[in-house]
């Protein structure tokens, strides 16, 4: 349970920290620091796979915060700057920091509440963790949508039903990768067509 709860930590704070951040530096600066993250964490994901040792100590240092199949496949961290340095490049900026927001804090909640109240099963996953998914990631498209010159509210809304229905459905690629791409991808074409 506590090795759950520091994941759960770990995926929101980290997950949340260049997104926050993109809102105070330029988008140069963002790329270039989140581009040596990621750059990083690629390099000692080949390291630890091709080294044993390596894995095995990672493994023991930071059981914490892995999952039990992260011993044998990439982190879901080195998935979500890999999808936050992709929807940096791709989308408007404030897109891609509300895509990322979305997967941080609305994965989050759904892990969170679902674990605690859901009773509905859908699949793996329960109706009260996407309810909480999609409640928290509409307050996270309403205050973008106030502080964003481009995103209308009807784009953060199309955007974060779509981030809900990905986190939802039995998708078998990782969400760290399906929920940003895919709920931008909602929100450009969203805004495009409204516009």
């Amino acid at each position: 349970m506590q090795s759950k709860l520091w994941r759960r930590l770990w995926h929101v704070v980290g997950g949340s920290f260049f997104p926050v951040l993109a809102l105070f530096v330029p988008t140069p600066t963002l790329l270039i620091s989140l581009g040596a993250m990621t750059a990083l964490f690629v390099a000692w994901e080949i390291a630890r796979f091709t080294s044993p040792s390596i894995n095995q100590w990672m493994v023991t240092r930071l059981g914490k915060i892995m999952k039990s199949e992260e011993r044998f496949r990439p982190t879901g961290s080195t998935y979500l700057l890999l999808s936050s340095i992709a929807v940096f490049v791709l989308f408007d900026r404030y897109v891609a920091i509300t895509s990322v927001l979305f997967l941080s804090v609305g994965d989050f909640m759904a892990a969170v509440i679902g674990e605690k109240f859901g009773r509905r099963r859908i699949s793996d996953k329960s109706l009260e963790g996407s309810l909480a998914c999609l409640g928290s990631c509409l307050l996270i498209g309403l205050v973008m949508s106030r502080v964003s010159p481009v995103l209308v509210l009807p784009a953060a809304i199309a955007g974060a039903i779509s981030a809900t229905l990905v986190e939802l459905l039995p998708i078998p690629i990782d969400d760290n990768i399906t929920i940003p791409l895919f709920s931008a991808g909602i929100m450009t074409l969203t805004a495009f067509y409204l516009g």
